[in-house]
């Protein structure tokens, strides 16, 4: 899709073409949340609009420049928005909530424990087999070196240690992208 086309049916007030034009971008932008900070289709979706929200009167004042960048700026603002609607939910309510919570410090660690193990799942899930299997020996010999990964793998123990941190460098990044 050609961005430009929707700033220019913007600013010319060309409704009809704007509407058609960010009806087209909405699958777009809600898989892009979905996919990559594990949105709800309907945190999604409410992300989307607040980013609309925002960028059309901002293309309207002329504020936007670039219309080649503004799929990159609707994606940023599509995200950011979706952060603002997690970090603010019920935040109206919390004086009512607090009085509902029941549970304790060591349940929040837990969840937070939960959440970074399925991160770190999802993560392993995408190496190929040969990284999958040498992280799962790592897990479960945690002390093992290299030249124990180089015995059990049959390899030699500089490919040992290059795969056993190429494979950590791999997860580290995956899990940074998805916190």
């Amino acid at each position: 899709m050609d961005y430009s086309e929707l700033v220019n049916a913007i600013r010319k007030g060309d409704d009809q073409k704007a509407n058609q034009l960010c009806s087209e971008a909405i699958p777009i932008l809600k898989k892009y949340l979905i996919s990559n900070v594990d949105a709800s289709p309907v945190d999604a979706e409410d992300a989307v609009q607040k980013m609309f929200e925002y960028l059309i009167p901002k293309i309207q004042k002329n504020e936007i420049n670039s219309p080649t960048g503004l799929l990159s700026y609707m994606l940023t603002g599509a995200r950011h928005s979706y952060y603002k609607i997690v970090r603010d939910f019920d935040l109206d309510r919390y004086d009512e909530m607090k009085e509902e919570l029941v549970a304790g410090p060591e349940q929040v660690w837990k969840l937070m424990d939960d959440d970074q193990q399925s991160i770190l799942k999802r993560c392993i899930q995408k190496l190929k087999n040969h990284y999958r299997d040498l992280v799962t020996f790592i897990f479960e010999y945690p002390e093992a070196e290299s030249s124990d990964i180089a015995e059990y793998f049959n390899i030699s123990q500089n490919n040992a240690y290059t795969r056993k941190h190429r494979v950590i460098q791999k997860l580290h990044e995956c899990v940074e992208k998805h916190i």
